[in-house]
């Protein structure tokens, strides 16, 4: 996928953020450093991508990758900037952010019965904590030297931004107003964002996943029911989709294959959009 530069993937601590981790790993990104509240979970990715590495040099003669673990909550704004000052200062440069933590939840009853306290939390994690990392992150990548591709040389960027949207940034379901807000949001700041630095070298897309097997989407039965009815009778492939492939179109979007790419909100979804 050519990503040789360093990395952040945010919410890596499980699900579709630790698989984008372990995605550039694999792909051979020089550095990884994780952000997640779950320092526990953290440690887990840590670990994985690890042996994964340990079982990859025994088979070829690939660089190392350096992978950090950082407990950085988004939602605090001067932890973000100090955390991911941090990370560029350690690693030397910045090259690929991944926003990849977030909530969901469901309003049970509809928008009607939406606690304020639920909207506010799923905004400042959803929204407002990306805007935090986009904006410290990108600051660092504008004074940067473009990075050269792996591949063929060529100059791709100064740094590549890669938020997470969502189907529902591009469409609403029934119960997830806060949700669906958030996302559309984030799809705005992306395209917004990518106007304001095309022209530097500085590409910033989203991924748009639709319903993918996570603790996130699993663990909560009236977000699980939902999907599953949806999957049914909505998604053209019948089923859910893995991390591993929402990690796949992150890798794209971030990496040298995409370097004509800025602005975009890429639908991996199963079809579901389609219709």
């Amino acid at each position: 996928m050519d990503v040789p530069g360093f990395a952040i993937v945010t919410g890596a601590g499980s699900g579709i953020g630790a698989a984008c981790a372990i995605a550039f790993a694999d792909e051979g990104s020089a550095g990884v450093a994780l952000f997640d509240v779950n320092h526990e979970g953290l440690l887990k990715t840590q670990q994985t991508i690890q042996e994964r590495l340990e079982k990859r040099t025994r088979s070829t003669s690939r660089a190392d990758c350096r992978v950090t673990v950082h407990v950085v909550n988004v939602q605090e704004e001067e932890a973000v900037n100090a955390a991911v000052k941090a990370v560029a200062t350690d690693f030397g440069r910045l090259d690929y952010v991944v926003n990849a933590a977030g909530i969901a939840m469901k309003h049970k009853g509809g928008v009607a019965f939406a606690l304020t306290s639920d909207w506010k939390r799923i905004l400042d994690i959803n929204l407002t904590g990306c805007f935090f990392m986009l904006r410290a992150s990108a600051e660092i990548m504008l004074k940067q030297e473009p990075i050269l591709s792996a591949i063929d040389g060529r100059p791709l960027q100064r740094g590549s931004i890669v938020n997470f949207s969502s189907i529902q940034g591009v469409a609403g379901v029934p119960m997830s107003a806060a949700y669906t807000a958030s996302k559309h949001g984030v799809l705005g700041l992306t395209r917004s964002a990518s106007e304001d630095y095309a022209k530097d070298g500085l590409r910033i897309n989203a991924v748009c996943p639709g319903y993918t097997e996570t603790p996130l989407t699993t663990k909560d039965p009236l977000i699980l029911q939902a999907m599953m009815e949806r999957v049914a009778t909505a998604v053209p492939m019948a089923r859910m989709g893995s991390p591993q492939e929402i990690a796949d179109g992150v890798v794209y979007l971030a990496g040298g294959r995409s370097s004509f790419v800025t602005g975009t909100g890429l639908l991996v979804d199963g079809g579901y959009m389609e219709r």
